[in-house]
């Protein structure tokens, strides 16, 4: 075979290793969105009301990250031992390790963010949702959700009296359970008696999935009520994003250390030319 051949071969193969790398990632990526949806559906996504969970949508996504992590190192491998010059094996290596400490980086900069108390608490402050309701003929209603309309928060309700005069009691029942007339003391799934500027705070059956819940207050006095519906991170959660974010670094950690030493063998060659 002549040198015109091979090089024609190679560049051949080149581009066969381009051509399916990017229909690997393409096809990876529409399986990662199918399942991502289909595991919403199974966790009970609705658009009325509307509820996607995203919880188990991230670790699929995040799977499927650190698969085509390992197919990109893949390909390298391939596309470096087709290059016909040490230039393009080079330059090859040299984009293929850029990449590799971006992610890296990316990755640790997500962990340090996500994964740590402080920010996790910030990030729950900042969510908190506060509300003011009026007592209306001896009685107030709220009403809210079990989690966010994502699935990654869980909530619970903070009932305050601050600005209420006499006492008053407060009940919790499942929304679809809850109607006039209704036995408070038999239905309610928790109750409270309390006055003043005492603070009540009420956390819903654990449980996965979304679910809606009625706050009644009932009460002799006048004034408002302070609402403050607080949010909180999954452990669970934190837990899972935290593991595949640092097997997502480590890998790519490995593979810029891994490419240092082709680098430095074809930058070598490539400048002694």
């Amino acid at each position: 075979m002549s040198r015109a051949d091979e090089v024609l071969e190679k560049t051949f193969y080149l581009n066969r290793i381009r051509s399916l790398e990017i229909r690997a990632y393409m096809i990876q990526i529409a399986t990662m969105i199918g399942i991502g949806f289909f595991f919403s559906l199974i966790q009970g996504a609705t658009f009325k009301p509307f509820y996607l969970p995203m919880e188990f949508f991230i670790y699929v996504v995040l799977i499927m990250l650190i698969a085509m992590a390992f197919e990109s190192f893949f390909f390298t491998t391939l596309e470096m031992k087709n290059q016909e010059t040490d230039s393009g094996k080079y330059f090859t290596a040299k984009k293929a390790s850029k990449n590799a400490l971006k992610i890296m980086v990316i990755a640790i900069v997500f962990i340090a963010l996500f994964a740590n108390p402080v920010s996790e608490k910030i990030i729950e402050d900042i969510a908190t949702e506060n509300y003011t309701v009026e007592m209306r003929n001896s009685s107030a209603t709220f009403e809210f959700s079990s989690v966010d309309r994502f699935g990654i928060m869980r909530n619970s309700v903070e009932v305050s009296g601050k600005g209420y005069s006499g006492e008053y009691e407060v009940f919790l029942f499942d929304k679809d359970a809850y109607y006039p007339g209704i036995n408070y003391t038999i239905n309610a799934r928790y109750s409270s008696q309390t006055y003043g500027d005492n603070i009540t705070i009420l956390y819903p059956p654990e449980s996965r999935g979304y679910y809606e819940y009625v706050v009644l207050i009932l009460g002799n006095g006048t004034g408002d009520f302070s609402i403050r519906v607080l949010k909180e991170i999954s452990n669970d959660f934190v837990l899972y994003v935290a593991l595949f974010l640092s097997i997502i670094a480590i890998s790519n950690a490995w593979w810029f250390v891994y490419l240092q030493k082709d680098i430095k063998k074809y930058g070598t060659e490539l400048v002694s030319g």
